[in-house]
């Protein structure tokens, strides 16, 4: 069976995790409270999928900002074989009426728009190019959760994936 290199599983997740750009915002206070709920350290785990499966341990840390905007970093291990860091920030853009994200990890950046439907927060990128293949993630902000799945296909077809699901410690 061919097995996906350690790096590749933390290039997928990284694709993942890097959401939006630096973001300029005033925000209304609805929108500032909602992200002021994910301030704080949180932990989460899941299982990845495809040609090199195996568990994915994760941590993560929201501090508020200037503006309403919230900068996060984390880093996730891949049960022994390799570790991912990411960082980013969310803002509410009061101009565009929109949430946005910026992120990077591993030498990769990345925007993301959000879209809220009542108190949660979408954020989707799809059709990011990494030097293994296409990428696509999805990271929702909802209540006392977040989610974060991620989908890697390689230049050989393999499909690498993962869910992994966080609660605030």
């Amino acid at each position: 069976m061919l097995r996906l290199p350690t790096s590749l599983k933390g290039l997928a997740l990284a694709s993942a995790l890097i959401l939006p750009v630096t973001l300029p915002a005033v925000a209304g206070d609805a929108e500032n409270a909602l992200l002021a709920k994910y301030e704080g350290n949180w932990r989460g785990s899941g299982k990845v999928t495809g040609p090199d499966p195996g568990t994915v341990v994760c941590r993560l840390t929201f501090k508020a900002a200037s503006a309403g905007k919230l900068t996060y970093t984390g880093r996730c291990s891949f049960g022994g074989s390799g570790a991912a860091s990411f960082r980013g920030s969310m803002v509410y853009n009061d101009a565009t009426k929109r949430f946005e994200a910026a992120s990077s990890a591993q030498g990769a950046s990345t925007t993301t728009i959000g879209k809220r439907a009542g108190n949660t927060i979408v954020f989707a990128s799809a059709g990011i190019k990494t030097s293994y293949g296409l990428a696509s993630s999805i990271m929702t902000l909802s209540g006392s959760s977040i989610k974060l799945g991620f989908t890697l296909v390689d230049k050989k077809g393999q499909t690498t994936a993962s869910a992994i699901t966080f609660k605030k410690s």
